[in-house]
């Protein structure tokens, strides 16, 4: 084969980590995709800032409008109120008006008295002049508040052309007015005054009428035809500007809402006004923002592919070092090592270079593959030698378990055939009592016999079980014929807590006897071994066996909630939590080797499951152990 040399940034390129690649490729798309990001969605940005804002604006102009028409009906409940006071009806009453001029009051701390207080007149919207008329239409009384002169068209109600009960805007030369008047009447509903309130179109007017939204919102109110501006709520803010065109260079124009409250003398435009140095904060906040998040944004996308390639560059270095290790090792292949470089050209070139091998090995391989076949089946062979060992190990264990089950009921037959033959040699036999132990001793054969017929069911069941009505009182005091002696020479006592008269079941009684002579049985050997230990030597309590039966109706079962339940009880030292799960395998075992074989409690299992019943430990350390079987009542007729 031949080779051609490489430009020299081909080789640069190919020394250069997939994870550099990787990583500056993306730092560059991420750049980019910046860029691109921050252009689209500056414009969307400004879209959706400009359209919220124009919203925004709407509702204000909307807002603004309601309150400042509040306001301007507020002066017609006002002044009703006003003319129907007591004080204003009684001075009226009593009034004298000579002459043709009325009293002036200049000075705003010097309200007449035919008008509230100051601590109540604020309540009322507020005026700067409060006048009253006489019937035939004459100025007769005047509060100013302003300390200005009082225009002269105010002088006749004529002139005004108000209707009582109502509120007007008003021209009266370069000045506008807020009016409203109410008749003021005696008792018999005859007119005897008629009082007017009037306030000047200016910046406190507007300022009042919006209340708290003055402080939040800039307002300008200007005549509808040459759009001269009237009023303002903050002055401060457009102090030489003369007209709302004046505006346009400093505030955006939120909305107009055009007022008329009158005939033809005044037409009024509300206008909503935003600084534009607010909305280019605010504009400036929102598009900062944005760029900030895209920052983040494509930082986050660059860091998570630069992380996604560091973790596919771990992987694709692992396949390179097991393609290097399996060309080594199982296929005797020459290898180089990879120090860096571009992981995916090395691992390329390893594939290639193993794959020719392989090629070349195709013959080798075949007769490999005769081979294996040949040493498959001397596998076979030698897994079914191996399968048969397992199966005598098995038996030698279930050997052991039978030994170690049939003990009980052989020293049983030992002590009585004992018990006899002392008996005959002392010449004090009796037959009824020689027949009575050569009863037991059949007994016990027969439940040996049951013994070797059960564990011939757990290796494999070919026989079903004898089953019959059955009283589980009689099944738990079964197990004591054969273990009562050995439990007395332990010194444990035995405590029988069972219920009379509990309601049949059907079972096997040798099955379900065998299980509460493991139960026992266990409980002994833990007391027992109690007894051999410090452990637990600071205890005062004696080494008890309790055996309790009782009826529940919530039992657990799926298929029978009634049911009978019979406890094994100890005060031993307890079963690890560690181990509590495995004690029901097979061949599962705590003694020592040669002392057991783990068979009682996994037969114990097995026979209450075939019973449809349940079997299970709770233990607490130091203290005590609860075997628990639940049988499931049946509805039998014995």
């Amino acid at each position: 084969m031949g080779s051609s040399e490489k430009p020299g940034h081909s080789i640069f390129f190919d020394k250069l980590s997939l994870t550099v690649k990787i990583a500056t490729i993306m730092v560059i798309l991420g750049v980019v995709l910046l860029i691109v990001l921050s252009t689209i969605n500056g414009k969307m940005m400004s879209e959706i800032f400009n359209a919220q804002l124009q919203k925004q604006l709407e509702s204000q102009n909307r807002e603004n409008g309601q309150m400042f028409d509040a306001y301007f009906l507020s002066y017609q409940h006002s002044v009703g109120a006003l003319a129907n006071t007591y004080d204003l009806i009684t001075y009226v009453k009593k009034a004298s008006w000579d002459g043709v001029k009325p009293t002036r009051t200049d000075n705003e701390h010097e309200i007449p008295q035919w008008l509230p207080k100051a601590s109540i007149l604020k309540f009322y919207a507020g005026f700067d002049y409060a006048m009253l008329y006489d019937v035939e239409g004459r100025l007769r009384e005047v509060y100013n508040a302003t300390g200005e002169p009082l225009p002269s068209e105010f002088m006749d109600l004529a002139q005004l052309r108000l209707y009582p009960g109502q509120s007007y805007m008003k021209r009266f030369g370069i000045a506008g007015y807020v009016l409203a008047s109410k008749d003021v009447k005696d008792a018999d509903g005859n007119n005897m005054a008629a009082l007017v309130i009037a306030h000047r179109i200016n910046d406190d007017l507007l300022i009042d009428a919006m209340g708290p939204l003055s402080v939040e919102n800039t307002l300008v109110l200007a005549d509808a035809k040459d759009h001269t501006i009237m009023a303002t709520n903050k002055p401060d803010l457009m102090p030489k500007l003369k007209t709302v065109e004046s505006l346009r260079d400093k505030f955006i124009f939120g909305g107009k809402r055009f007022l008329d409250y009158g005939e033809d003398e005044v037409h009024l435009m509300l206008v909503s006004l935003i600084p534009i140095d607010e909305v280019k904060e605010l504009r400036a906040n929102v598009l900062s923002g944005s760029l900030r998040f895209n920052v983040i944004n494509a930082v986050a996308l660059i860091l998570s592919f630069i992380v996604i390639m560091l973790y596919i560059t771990m992987r694709i270095r692992r396949l390179d070092s097991y393609v290097a290790t399996v060309s080594v090792q199982r296929l005797g292949l020459t290898t180089t090592e990879s120090k860096g470089g571009d992981q995916l050209r090395i691992l390329e070139r390893r594939f290639h270079r193993l794959f020719d091998e392989i090629i070349e090995s195709k013959s080798l391989l075949e007769k490999r593959a005769s081979d294996m076949e040949r040493i498959n089946v001397e596998l076979k062979e030698t897994t079914g030698q191996l399968v048969q060992s397992a199966k005598l190990s098995a038996l030698g264990e279930l050997t052991a378990g039978i030994a170690h089950e049939l003990n009980q009921p052989l020293n049983g037959i030992k002590i009585v055939c004992q018990s006899v033959i002392k008996d005959i040699q002392k010449n004090r036999h009796n037959v009824d009592e020689l027949e009575t132990d050569l009863t037991d001793i059949v007994e016990q054969v027969d439940k040996m016999a049951a013994i070797i017929d059960h564990m011939r069911i757990f290796t494999r069941r070919t026989e079903g079980m004898n089953t019959q009505l059955i009283d589980i009182n009689t099944v738990v005091e079964g197990p004591f014929k054969l273990l009562g002696q050995q439990l007395k020479i332990n010194g444990i006592n035995v405590i029988k807590e069972l219920t009379p008269e509990l309601p049949l079941f059907r079972g096997d009684i040798i099955r379900l006897e065998q299980v509460f002579i493991n139960l026992i049985n266990n409980a002994k050997n833990a007391l027992k071994n109690d007894q051999n230990t410090d452990q637990y030597a600071n205890q005062d309590t004696d080494n008890t066996l309790t055996i309790r039966t009782y009826l529940t109706h919530d039992s657990g079962l799926p298929s029978c909630p009634t049911a009978i339940v019979a406890e094994v009880q100890d005060n031993g030292p307890g079963i690890p939590e560690s181990i509590r799960d495995k004690i029901f395998q097979p061949f599962f075992t705590t003694n020592d080797p040669g002392k057991g074989t783990g068979l009682g409690l996994s037969v114990s299992k097995k026979i209450i499951d075939e019973h449809g019943g349940k079997i299970s430990v709770q233990s607490d350390i130091g203290k005590a152990t609860i075997f628990t079987v639940v049988l499931p009542v049946t509805d039998d007729k014995p």
